[in-house]
């Protein structure tokens, strides 16, 4: 009787050894790259519960007060993930090498995990997300769209700056025009820290269908002018209202191009190039082109006839130039229709080299 009941307990234990959690992590190292000073980075681990139980995070300790942790809370099911995410605070120039201990309710050991890169002061991968410096600024574009407007509607962009001087910077915005507005988030960039500017549409202040640009300018210091280098492009696309019944929607006009994307060139040693697409109506009744605009001034467009009837096709003839090149943003035509489907429609036009 004895000997069976150490078997039995035997038994019992070894059942209880093997039905527990058992954990594993996607990585146990997280190389962060280059970081901008003060630019916090966050890396992820991802848990997985490899084992028959439940696995339990109990806790995360990090090796300073430069490394914060968070993790998942409640139990991790067998076969099911969690995570834990670190973020370095980046506030130390030069390498770090940052651990953290991961507690659970498998053992009393921790399971370790760390965190490398280096902490610069001109972070080399600054111009990948900011790629547009404006003096010791960089910003995430130099080019805003506000597309497929509705009237009514009133949008916002955000606009992101990396402040890579050593001193605060207020960012403001020169010559906006009645339809926009501006609010800087934080009002003062910390030198090293990224801010944003939101700006917002009033679409109800735009006068005309189709296409609406304009030029503002990011001021850098007080008394500061406009210039190429301030300069960003703004353009908005109000589209046109339709309020068709099913019967009037059968019998609507139907745009259709042989192609949305031209390819001319290359210039070489000529001033222009042309090509030609091809625009038919499919539709029942007339198609009217009521707005006929180019995104880039080194870009001209043509079309005979602005109204075409069912069936029929006309020759789209469209030139670049070699003053496209001193212009910002893509090289572009839109044309807005009375097609309920396709009121906006957009050639891309790109030139070989």
């Amino acid at each position: 009787m004895k000997h069976i009941l150490l078997l039995a307990f035997a038994l019992v234990a070894s059942m209880a050894a093997m039905a527990q959690p058992k954990i594993e992590f996607d990585h146990t190292t997280q190389e962060l790259g280059t970081l901008l000073w003060h630019v916090p980075q966050t890396a992820t681990f991802k848990v997985i519960n490899k084992g028959t139980q439940d696995l339990l995070i109990t806790n995360v300790r990090t090796d300073c007060g430069c490394t914060n942790a968070e993790w998942t809370t409640t139990a991790i099911g067998p076969g099911s993930m969690g995570y834990i995410k670190a973020t370095y605070n980046a506030e130390m120039l030069g390498h770090f090498n940052k651990g953290l201990a991961v507690y659970t309710n498998l053992d009393q050991q921790p399971h370790y995990l760390s965190l490398m890169g280096v902490v610069s002061m001109t972070n080399a991968e600054a111009t990948t997300e900011y790629p547009y410096k404006v003096g010791e600024y960089y910003l995430s574009t130099d080019d805003v769209e506000f597309d497929d407007v509705n009237r009514g509607d009133s949008p916002t962009y955000v606009l992101s700056i990396l402040n890579s001087s050593k001193k605060s910077f207020r960012p403001e915005l020169m010559h906006l025009p009645k339809y926009l507005t501006a609010q800087a988030d934080p009002a003062v960039i910390r030198p090293g820290r990224v801010g944003r500017i939101l700006l917002t549409l009033n679409s109800n202040e735009l006068h005309t269908m189709g296409l609406t640009q304009t030029s503002i300018y990011l001021s850098r210091f007080m008394g500061d002018r406009v210039s190429k280098e301030t300069e960003i492009n703004v353009s908005a696309t109000l589209l046109p209202d339709f309020f068709d019944t099913p019967t009037q929607h059968a019998l609507a006009p139907v745009a259709q191009l042989d192609s949305t994307h031209l390819t001319l060139g290359p210039l070489g040693k000529k001033k222009k190039v042309t090509g030609q697409v091809m625009l038919t109506n499919t539709g029942k009744t007339p198609l009217v082109i009521s707005a006929l605009q180019v995104y880039n001034p080194g870009i001209s467009v043509s079309l005979n006839k602005r109204r075409i009837d069912s069936g029929h096709t006309e020759k789209m003839k469209i030139t670049i130039s070699t003053n496209t090149s001193y212009f910002k943003g893509r090289h572009r035509v839109l044309l807005i229709t009375n097609d309920p489907d396709h009121p906006k429609i957009v050639i891309d036009v790109t030139v070989k080299k």
